[in-house]
């Protein structure tokens, strides 16, 4: 025994401790679970013992508290053997602080064969991994924190936006540190990094797919005579390898390297105003399927602002970019694809002046005029526009609510044509309670809004609203959204979505859920899903735009008719479809949960059952289908 260190057990149980002990010996590892069957066979003494425990380390102060839970495993599908086991599982937390929590905190999260079936760490198959931090320093000028996670044969997800995602499998790690230093009247400096990876399947496929990625982030801030100075500098980059139903070919290697760096500066102006000013330059390495390309991007902002009086105010801006193209090609780039012809030589710029005048004839409504030129010159072309608009937004109390609105309106110019292009927006909120209902809703239309390029604008709507209310212990949810947006000029360029929900329920007895959302439009694939298009698609090639659509829906029950028993059940389907140059599947997934638990005590009797079935067109097996089944007691401690 450690000085300083005392165990203590309740009387009675040392020969209980002495037999448990005698049994753990010996474990092995087989088929993505962990099994040690003398521990098992010793588990009904493990959860029999009171296990109140103290532990003094010198000035170590910790806690550790967690689960046991020895059970009965199997998983089987129509592509996998067929696998039985009585395995050891659990979770449990270790924190606690040294000295002083504000010198080191820590705190460890371990967690061993849990499925789905059993638990919220979302694996059809037993997954098991751990979770680390540790804060040093927090009290002082120079804090740092460390965080760690690993996951193994866990569940994750390929996303497709507005609809239910693909079902992946596999293993995940990631790392970050950060450190500061905050010493009064002197010069602030931050630094972190962060670094991870997965490695995945597709459930349905016999497609494979990584993602890795890194990066590096410092930054400095300072006061010197009055002026407030800013620096930074980041570098990252990451590494995708996108599974083959989803690109075709043989899937698709993304490789992208990213730095930037930049300084700024504020000062404070009379009129109790400010100005302030930000160089920056971002440079990009992006190889996608064998094309690489590459940019640089420079950039300069300037803001000023005063307020004379507490109604009115004055705002001007000036924003030049060298390269307008490359800022186009970034934000697809960063989204883990690539554009064609990126690496091109010719000259692009941009520059925007931009002056406001605010005022606020009433504490409830404000109100905004606006004048601003853009210049851009690309393709060869220099396009100009004059833009002059007007705003104004409006809250107030209503009808025992709160109801705001805003507007704007705009007369776009162009040089080339001559011609006026009107544009408009609005927006409504309101919230309330009417006759016991909380209710709110929202809408928003606009209609010719500039976009990047002065050559596109887009168009769009949106509205959603939500209503709940409580009879007592009968109470009901209901809610739906519908948006649609896109390139006024551009046929076929439309994103489209939907979703509605409700829930029923009569206090712990019952409830019920259900929701029901459709999805459509355009994406580029990455490493870890598909990404709205983020630029009009003739800057972004057909070749790399996927087109989805998709209808989902669930519904789940649940229930605790007594103390300590609980009951739920849940069901959710997707269809889908994505279509490029390379690729034309239509895809398919289903998924079920069972889930019985029975508290008695500190004992939690639990059993499981969870299904899953996705397939793909493309795919040359048949649809996959998992399912997990899981029956055993569990026990919570608080060790010490």
């Amino acid at each position: 025994m450690q000085a300083g260190r005392k165990l203590w057990l309740a009387p009675g149980t040392e020969s209980l401790a002495s037999r448990a002990a005698q049994s753990i010996r010996g474990r092995h590892i087989v088929s993505g679970s962990i099994k040690i069957p003398r521990l098992v066979q010793a588990a009904p003494l493990l959860l029999a013992l009171p296990m109140a425990a103290q532990v003094r380390l010198g000035q170590l102060s910790t806690s550790l508290s967690g689960t046991i839970a020895p059970g009965y495993t199997a998983t089987y599908g129509n592509q996998t053997g067929s696998t039985h086991s009585w395995a050891l599982g659990g979770a449990a937390t270790l924190s606690g602080s040294y000295y002083n929590p504000n010198f080191l905190t820590f705190n460890a999260s371990f967690y061993l064969n849990q499925s789905r079936a059993n638990s919220n760490f979302q694996s059809i198959s037993t997954a098991s991994g751990i979770d680390l931090s540790a804060n040093i320093f927090s009290g002082s000028h120079f804090p740092g924190s460390v965080t760690y996670a690993k996951a193994y044969n866990s569940e994750g997800n390929y996303s497709v936006p507005g609809i239910a995602n693909y079902v992946t499998h596999g293993n995940s790690d990631s790392v970050a540190v950060n450190w500061s230093e905050n010493i009064p009247d002197k010069p602030s400096f931050s630094a972190g990094f962060q670094k991870g990876g997965s490695r995945y399947s597709v459930y349905g496929t016999n497609d494979n797919g990584t993602n890795s990625f890194y990066s590096v982030n410092l930054h400095s801030s300072y006061t010197l005579a009055g002026y407030g100075m800013g620096a930074y500098y980041t570098i990252g980059g990451s590494h995708s390898l996108i599974p083959e139903v989803v690109v075709g070919t043989n899937g698709a290697i993304v490789h992208t390297n990213e730095h930037s760096y930049g300084y700024n500066v504020a000062h404070r102006l009379p009129l109790q105003g400010s100005i302030s000013a930000a160089l920056n330059r971002s440079v990009w390495d992006s190889d996608y399927l064998g094309t690489n390309s590459h940019g640089t991007i420079d950039t300069i902002n300037t803001l000023a602002a005063v307020h004379p009086t507490y109604k009115l105010s004055f705002t001007g801006s000036a924003d030049y970019s060298d390269n307008l193209a490359g800022q186009l090609y970034e934000s697809v780039v960063t989204a883990g694809a690539q554009v064609e012809g990126s690496n091109s030589s010719e000259a692009t710029n941009s520059l925007e002046l931009l002056g406001v005048v605010g005022y606020t004839p009433a504490k409830s409504l404000q109100t905004e005029a606006s004048v601003e030129r853009r210049m851009q010159h690309y393709q060869g072309q220099t396009y100009g526009v004059n833009s002059y608009s007007g705003d104004a937004s409006y809250s107030r109390e209503m009808l025992d609510g709160n109801f705001n609105v805003a507007f704007s309106i705009t007369d776009n110019v162009t040089d080339r044509s001559g011609e006026n292009t009107m544009g408009f927006s609005a927006t409504a909120n309101y919230t309330t309670v009417l006759d016991g209902w909380h209710m709110n809703g929202s809408f928003g239309y606009a209609q010719n809004v500039q976009t990047q390029l002065v050559t596109y604008t887009s168009s769009y709507y949106h509205f959603s609203g939500n209503a709940r209310r409580n009879w007592g212990r009968l109470n009901t949810s209901m809610g739906a959204g519908i948006a649609r947006t896109g390139l006024t000029q551009q046929a076929g360029a439309d994103s489209d979505s939907q979703y509605y929900n409700a829930s029923l329920g009569f206090g712990s007895w019952i409830s019920g859920t259900g929701s029901y959302s459709k999805s459509s439009g355009q994406a580029v694939a990455t490493g870890t899903g598909l990404v709205p298009v983020p630029i009009p698609s003739p800057v972004v090639p057909s070749s790399l735009v996927s087109v989805y659509g998709g209808t989902s829906y669930a519904f789940g029950l649940s229930s605790a008719p007594v103390k300590g028993l609980i009951m739920s059940g849940s069901y959710a389907k997707s269809d889908s479809n994505t279509l490029s140059d390379s690729i034309d599947s239509t895809n398919h997934n289903n998924q079920a949960n069972v889930l019985l638990q029975y508290q008695f005590r500190k004992l939690y009797f639990t059993s499981g059952w969870a299904r899953l079935e996705q397939g793909f067109s493309t795919s040359p097996t048949p649809p996959e289908v998992v399912s997990s089944f899981y029956a055993g007691i569990s026990r919570w401690f608080n060790f010490f």
